[in-house]
């Protein structure tokens, strides 16, 4: 079912538009969101901010120059290392799926590591690594780099050999392969670790800032637990969400650009 077969609220009066229901979808859950958080925070859990002292706390933090350094600081920490692992993890994965004994090379020692927390990383970084910026967008970096790996391995493994064999018989060569035939098949899967990697990436980021950030909006979450001003906690808790969501949602949009042919019933790109 597309979206313009969905149901609509129309106007009994003809005056107001309709208004598909998947566009009030999205309202009616983020509404009964705040609605639960506010009888939540007024009756069991009377320590939890309010919304309507949170938005007070946001208006302040919004014309606050720190505040805005400190979410400038943590998209600087998650874009940059997430494009680094794309751009390194997307051929080793397509190659390793895709060519046997590259796979068999590459993949056991790189498994041998994945299991591994990126945050159980941060007491060796500082010990190898000078200084916490390096070391926070590595721990960002690990956790980008692998959903996209396993995704690109499978990828490339999921390629039909039969559409190699058939462009080899028409001329093509070993990287003529791989850029026509194998990258494209392998794409749904590798967009789906681009998608699942930046969710990570913010996952990630979050705990280094609050263990070893300094700045950031971790750091800052994380200072105002400390420090006692509750309300601002929720500020960076959403302020974060807020970010991440819009970082997925630009994910999306590539998918969307890259993928053009692959729709859902409801008309949005997988």
């Amino acid at each position: 079912m597309t979206a313009d077969r969905l149901p609509s609220l129309r106007s009994t009066d003809g005056v107001l538009p309709d208004v598909p229901i998947d566009r009030l979808a999205p309202v009616v859950s983020l509404s009964g969101l705040v609605f639960v958080w506010w009888v939540v925070g007024s009756t069991v859990a009377q320590g939890l901010p309010t919304p309507p002292v949170v938005a007070g706390a946001f208006a302040t933090a919004v014309v606050d120059p720190s505040f805005h350094s400190s979410a400038l600081t943590s998209a600087v920490r998650v874009y940059v290392p997430f494009l680094l692992a794309a751009a390194i993890a997307v051929p080793i994965g397509l190659l390793a799926g895709w060519h046997q004994p590259f796979g068999d090379l590459t993949l056991p020692a790189l498994e041998l590591v994945r299991p591994i927390p990126p945050i159980a990383w941060i007491p060796a970084l500082i010990l190898l690594i000078p200084g916490t910026e390096p070391g926070i967008m590595f721990i960002t970096f690990l956790g980008a780099f692998y959903p996209v790996l396993l995704n690109a391995v499978e990828g490339g493994r999921s390629v039909d050999q039969e559409y190699a064999k058939a462009a080899r018989s028409l001329g093509a060569d070993a990287v003529g392969i791989v850029r026509h035939v194998v990258l494209p098949g392998a794409l749904p899967s590798i967009t789906t670790g681009l998608y699942v990697g930046m969710g990570l990436a913010w996952l990630n980021l979050v705990a280094a800032e609050m263990l070893a950030g300094g700045s950031g909006l971790g750091y800052l979450t994380w200072s105002a637990y400390t420090g006692g001003s509750y309300p601002y906690i929720v500020v960076g808790m959403l302020s974060i969400g807020g970010l991440g969501v819009a970082s997925t949602a630009a994910v999306g949009r590539l998918n969307g650009w890259l993928l053009p042919w692959l729709e859902t019933d409801a008309g949005h790109t997988v």
